[in-house]
């Protein structure tokens, strides 16, 4: 399944596709080997040592106060080239707060897809930060801890110069 919104292209991914960048598809690898039947990885799968290739690459957003169909996403801690990408820390505050409010809906809504069906998205993006255009490569994978529903999401981003 997928689907376009503002220029970005999402993919809900059904669990044997191999993506094109290989730190991603290392990614995504590796949470499928930690996915077992149906249950999902825990909090334990964010071992850092276990991403030394994605250094600096990662954010991890917690689920919170899910009602119907849309939960609120807090932002526990965001990886060092997020931040200097971006020049913000959005560690602590909630997605919903992002100063681009058209990408917050848009993440908002990739989240909400990966909460309700319990599987990966990979999307991609163009988007100018700070006067630059920047080609932006996201896989969102879903965590759970102690019950079926998906309580942190781990999104890994790429930045790359468009045109690069």
């Amino acid at each position: 399944m997928s689907f376009t919104s503002s220029g970005s292209n999402f993919t809900l991914l059904s669990g044997d596709e191999e993506l094109q960048t290989l730190r991603l598809n290392r990614l995504y690898r590796d949470w499928r080997q930690a996915t077992h039947g149906s249950l999902l990885p825990g909090r334990e799968f964010l071992d850092p040592a276990r991403f030394g290739y994605l250094d600096g690459m990662l954010l991890v957003v917690d689920v919170e106060d899910c009602e119907g169909d849309h939960c609120r996403y807090r932002y526990r801690s965001a990886g060092r080239h997020f931040v200097e990408a971006l020049k913000v820390d959005p560690s602590g505050t909630y997605m919903d707060q992002h100063p681009e409010a058209e990408f917050a809906v848009q993440a908002m809504r990739a989240c909400d897809l990966v909460v309700k069906s319990r599987r990966p998205i990979h999307a991609r993006a163009d988007r100018v930060i700070e006067g630059h255009p920047f080609r932006i490569e996201f896989l969102l994978l879903p965590l759970a801890e102690h019950t079926d529903a998906v309580s942190t999401i781990l999104i890994a981003q790429l930045f790359t110069p468009a045109g690069a």
